[in-house]
């Protein structure tokens, strides 16, 4: 299985001479995009620039797109970093070798794709995207998880001693603190902190969503278990009034779901998705169908069972996996490639 992910990694304490070089190659390169003049840009940099960037919107900066066969990366053993990148520049032959600080270790072994370098306030990061093959493990339990509307994930799986585990209630919160923060703005057109505070909750939000997939990969690794995800198609189309609807809308589904698989993928673990139709109001216990008395509780009125809402949807999107591959002949015990359920997880970011 061929995965895919990309380390983001801070220039650090580079000397004036180097930062100088990269502050005209990038002020060079939105010169070039805006105004059509070519001050000095390193030839293979123009060409990358024509290929992305299509159409240009006045006033937006852009990041420098760097081919996999011109970037480099070395762990060498300095006082300052451990790992150091070589770039290209325009009239710097050889390349500038820059010292970095990854947000997390590069692997032993590694290819990399085509990169990219973004300016930032606080200096310049490059986003280094590796690839690797993976051994797809041989799972032999199961871990659904059911990105529910009051969490963010909740999670159950076939093992013994495994209790139900909630994500990311905070998310919820912080959006919602955002939005009302967002319109005290507006009122008073202060667009310039609108943008600002925008890039501030994206940050906080994929701080928690870093997490909760972090943990969850954990669990499913710790309990050899293949991970299974509800499809999200159809997630914002609920009917529960505008308010709410403004809620889900706003809440990141996709991108926990896309961080999960990409985590997976580079752990060697499965994942599979299957349909979330009918799972928030199907009795996980009884198969009947039940009821929502509010948002947080499920209640069944012929087994009289009652449990957290988002819990009982992971419950039935776990047998309905265990029920797909008993019935589609499939041992969980056995690796599974793509397939109409299954994903794998460094294949596409819409894998289905």
């Amino acid at each position: 299985m061929r995965a895919t992910k990309t380390i983001r990694c801070k220039v650090w304490r580079a000397t004036k001479t180097k930062q100088n070089i990269l502050n005209r190659e990038y002020d060079n390169l939105q010169t070039y995009l805006h105004e059509g003049k070519d001050n000095g840009i390193y030839s293979a940099t123009k060409q990358q620039a024509k290929r992305y960037y299509k159409k240009i919107k006045k006033g937006k900066e852009y990041p420098i797109s760097i081919r996999k066969d011109l970037i480099k990366v070395e762990k060498r053993d300095t006082k300052i970093v451990q790992y150091w990148i070589r770039i290209p520049t325009y009239g710097r032959r050889g390349g500038l070798w820059l010292p970095v600080k990854p947000h997390s270790d590069f692997p032993d072994s590694f290819e990399i794709s085509e990169s990219k370098i973004v300016k930032k306030r606080d200096g310049f990061y490059i986003h280094v995207t590796i690839s690797k093959d993976i051994p797809l493990r041989s799972c032999s339990h199961v871990l659904a998880v059911d990105l529910g509307e009051r969490y963010m994930a909740v999670v159950c799986g076939n093992f013994d001693n495994q209790r139900p585990r909630f994500y990311g209630k905070e998310v919820r919160g912080v959006r919602r603190h955002f939005a009302w923060l967002r319109k005290r703005l507006g009122e008073k057109k202060l667009l310039r902190e609108i943008k600002r505070i925008g890039q501030k909750e994206r940050r906080v939000v994929d701080s928690y969503l870093h997490e909760i997939s972090k943990d969850i990969v954990s669990v499913a690794r710790n309990s050899d278990s293949i991970i299974v995800l509800g499809d999200l198609k159809g997630i914002r189309n609920h009917t529960k009034g505008k308010r709410f609807n403004r809620i889900v809308a706003n809440m990141p589904y996709y991108r926990l779901s896309e961080m999960i698989k990409y985590k997976a993928a580079w752990e060697g673990i499965p994942v599979m998705i299957v349909s979330e139709r009918g799972t928030s109001k199907t009795c996980s216990e009884c198969g009947s169908r039940g009821k929502r008395p509010f948002q947080g509780l499920f209640k069944c009125d012929k087994c009289g069972y009652q449990v957290n809402a988002d819990f009982n949807s992971a419950k039935n999107i776990l047998k309905r996996a265990v029920d797909y591959m008993s019935t589609a002949g499939v041992r969980v015990n056995v690796p599974v490639g793509t397939g109409a359920n299954f994903c794998d997880p460094g294949s596409s970011p819409t894998c289905r």
